[in-house]
């Protein structure tokens, strides 16, 4: 694969394999040239009794299987194993709608910041398990409150009137002031390089396992590289992939999202020292 190429990635389990054809197809409609890549584990842990039968996918996407089911994470690691330092890409989520111009905007934002991950949507490591505000790389990027989004509210408001109730929320423009972010979220889209990650990346440890975006951005951290988060635009908006199996409303040993994050975030504290 050239440098110029853009490989988009992406995973999804069995459960989803029926519905995960609109976001396929927005993927495949960008404005710029890219490959689309599917990774498929061969067994899954959270579906053992999976029967191996593939989705079915769109022309221009291609199955990649994966010999070990890194969880949420196979979105990002299926595509890294075996490519280049350089190689580009782009991973998301299996139940967004993306933009046409969706992955021209990555590109634009690479000429003026190439050393470092970039993504759409992210997190600091305090917001989620308190600590230490203070961080080196200023600005940071802030988010805008759902409650106090006008704009929101009132494109909200609009299509209930219009188009009835019970639709997936329009997207919104979280990302208040664009700036920097201890935790990039996959689901509005992140492009990384593979030399932006350790080699042991792929072991992903018990306390981020179903919190893949912890997990990988500890990874870029401990690379130290930096991760930007552009705001100005509206976050993809969900498709009917997103209500079946949905790991972010998942209990997982009782605990939900938000507890799994702050535990993943408490463990690479003790760890790494990073994120203090």
């Amino acid at each position: 694969m050239s440098r110029e190429e853009l490989v988009v990635s992406l995973s999804s389990i069995p459960p989803r394999f029926g519905r995960i054809g609109a976001t396929l197809r927005s993927l495949v409609a960008q404005e710029v040239p890219v490959s689309v890549e599917l990774q498929v584990p061969r067994r899954y842990r959270r579906f053992p009794d999976w029967d191996g039968t593939l989705p079915e996918v769109p022309d221009g996407v291609t199955i990649r299987r994966v010999e070990e089911d890194w969880g949420p994470a196979t979105k990002l690691l299926g595509a890294l194993a075996g490519r280049a330092e350089d190689a580009r890409i782009l991973f998301c989520d299996d139940d967004q709608h993306y933009p046409p111009d969706w992955a021209a905007r990555f590109l634009a934002l690479e000429r003026d910041r190439p050393n470092a991950a970039l993504a759409l949507l992210g997190m600091q490591a305090y917001d989620a398990a308190g600590g230490s505000r203070e961080r080196a790389l200023q600005p940071r990027a802030t988010r805008r409150w759902r409650v106090t989004d006008l704009e929101f509210q009132l494109r909200f408001l609009w299509q209930d009137l219009t188009r009835g109730r019970g639709l997936p929320s329009p997207g919104r423009r979280v990302v208040k002031r664009s700036g920097y972010a201890d935790i990039f979220e996959g689901r509005g889209g992140v492009l990384v390089r593979p030399a932006f990650f350790p080699d042991d990346v792929f072991d992903v440890p018990a306390p981020c396992w179903t919190v893949d975006d912890v997990w990988l951005s500890a990874c870029v951290a401990l690379q130290g590289v930096p991760i930007w988060v552009q705001g100005g635009y509206r976050d993809p908006t969900d498709t009917e992939a997103e209500a079946v199996d949905p790991l972010c409303r998942s209990d997982v040993g009782g605990t939900d999202r938000a507890a799994q994050n702050r535990a993943a975030i408490e463990y690479l504290r003790k760890t790494y020292g990073i994120w203090r």
